[in-house]
This record gives structure tokens, sequence and C-alpha cells, in this order.
């Protein structure tokens, strides 16, 4: 079983694993710990409850009645399992509830496996934004919530 809680003190650290793990230019410790403080940002854990390992984590930070998501990152040896998507809808549930009318996002133009969860989620394909990314130099798919 997985359980979904705030990131905090004692979980910050399995994320920035999770982010070194799944991200060429993930989330740096020191950064994911300054957002423990940002009053904008929202961020949430996957645990699984057997081993208390920090196996998913998502997190968006509200300007207003927009929100950025942040990275949604599974382990690899987890995904498949709807994990991506409960975080996500727990993303959208905890953001409507605070005013959000509106989500957005970016993901690599080139990551299907993302593409197609934020679709199946309700997110649209608004276009792309080129060079986005570095490390390796890529588009960004731009994606809308409403």
């Amino acid at each position: 079983m997985f359980v979904i809680s705030p990131m905090n003190d004692e979980n910050v650290e399995g994320v920035a694993v999770l982010e070194k793990e799944n991200f060429s230019d993930g989330w740096s410790l020191n950064s994911l710990k300054e957002e423990l403080n940002n009053p904008n940002a929202v961020y949430f854990v996957m645990k699984d409850e057997n081993s208390s390992e920090v196996v998913a984590a998502a997190g968006m930070i509200v300007s207003f009645d927009i929100a950025d998501i942040m990275n949604v990152s599974v382990k690899k040896e987890y995904r498949r399992n709807a994990l991506g998507s409960r975080l996500i809808e727990r993303l959208l549930e905890d953001g409507r509830k605070i005013g959000v009318k509106e989500f957005v996002l970016e993901v690599r133009e080139n990551n299907e496996a993302a593409r197609k969860l934020y679709e199946k989620e309700g997110f649209v394909f608004e276009g792309i934004r080129p060079d986005f990314y570095s490390n390796p130099k890529e588009n960004a798919a731009l994606y809308r919530y409403k």
C-alpha cells in the first residue's frame, strides 16, 4: 500500500534522491528544502507503507488562481501502478480547495509516457516551448488543465 503525505523535513531527502534518479537536471536537496518554506508551494510524497521509501513525488507552485505543476516523479520500479495519477489527482484536488482554476505544466517533448499520463488526467496540449530543457537540450510540451 502507498501513502500520500505532504513533503516535510523528514521526507525531503527521499524526494531529492528521486529527483536525481529520474531527471538529468532535477531539483537539488537545497532547492527542495527552500520549497518547504515557500507559502505558495504544495508538494506531496508517496511512500511505500512497507519500506517507508519515497517512491513518488509531485508538487506545484500556486500564483493567484494558476498553479504550475512541477516535477511529477515516480521511482522506476514502481511505474505503471497509477502512482503518478494519484499524485496528480491530489494536486488538482488540493489546488481547487485553495482557489486554483487553471493548472499548467511542461514536460519533455519526447517523454511519451508522461504526456499520455497528463492527457489521461485531462490536461490539454497547448504547444511547444523550443529549447526549454537543457542537459540534454530539448523542447517542452506545454499542457493546461482548466
